[in-house]
């Protein structure tokens, strides 16, 4: 890994700026100098005013210490957060793996252990092992539903868990976890899918219990799936919502964007889970 000195220096050069240029009313020419010749290593307050100046975030100013390469931390989170599924059994199962070899030598990382808790407990609940998930996970839930705002990786991680609990839990938490994604949405904007199918999931778990809540849910996971172009999410809402107010023309529309994204599977798993509520109204 480069040094902070090395960076900042080669960034520097690339904008073709001085060391008086990157100098601030804080930051000094000559501690600008130490730093390059890595006689000093920068706080944080220091680094994120010089790099101000070049236009880069914490995170990229990172990435380009590492040569351009995640650590082997952030590949794990990375691909943690790409998970469409729990059922995608094979990925899971690979990224519990690489945490346990990166826990034998951190293994007090609090995050990386939610993570491999959270991903044991999704292969139980693949096989219909809910209280075993619940009672792997409860002790993440228990401290994280503690919290009063969450960070962006902890929206991530309730979100994982949320489905696992009661009605009376999803109830209490699906508006709170909804503010909070509004509230980052501008800063990352691969929250968007999460809000929808937040809004989908409890949608399928309220429908009949909150019919008016449902109907403007889906109608909002409708507008936002059209928005950020994700047509999966997008059928399963116009589904559900056939289902709820029961218009066979939503339930064609999603067959139609099914069978052209070629989510086939999605389709039939909707079609096996609500085929009692369809069959007596409607006619295909």
């Amino acid at each position: 890994m480069k040094t902070h000195g090395n960076v900042i220096r080669l960034l520097r050069k690339n904008k073709s700026l001085s060391q008086e240029d990157v100098s601030t009313n804080t930051v000094a020419r000559t501690t600008i100098s130490k730093i390059e010749r890595s006689n000093i290593i920068p706080t944080i307050t220091t680094l994120e005013a010089i790099i101000t100046k070049f236009d880069v975030t914490l995170d990229e100013f990172q990435y380009i210490r590492n040569d351009y390469q995640l650590s082997e931390r952030d590949k794990i989170i990375s691909d943690y957060l790409k998970l469409v599924s729990n059922t995608q059994t094979e990925l899971v199962t690979d990224i519990i793996g690489r945490c346990d070899i990166y826990l034998c030598k951190h293994p007090n990382d609090r995050l990386l252990l939610d993570i491999k808790t959270i991903l044991a407990a999704s292969l139980h609940l693949v096989n219909d092992e809910l209280e075993i998930a619940q009672e792997l996970v409860r002790p993440v839930w228990t401290r994280l539903e503690k919290i009063d705002h969450f960070s962006l990786i902890e929206i991530r991680l309730v979100s994982n868990m949320l489905f696992y609990f009661p009605i009376d839990i999803i109830e209490k938490f699906v508006p709170r976890l909804l503010v909070m994604i509004d509230k980052y949405s501008a800063l990352d904007k691969t929250l968007s899918p999460l809000k929808v199918a937040l809004l989908i999931n409890s949608s399928s778990i309220f429908m009949d219990i909150y019919p008016a809540i449902t109907t403007k849910n889906l109608d909002i996971a409708i507008n936002t799936a059209k928005e950020i172009n994700r047509f999966d999410l997008l059928a399963n809402a116009y589904y559900l919502q056939g289902v709820h107010t029961q218009k066979p023309e939503l339930i064609n529309k999603a067959k139609n964007i099914f069978y052209a994204i070629e989510k086939t599977d999605i389709l039939a798993q909707l079609e096996k889970n609500y085929y009692l509520k369809l069959t007596p109204e409607f006619d295909f």
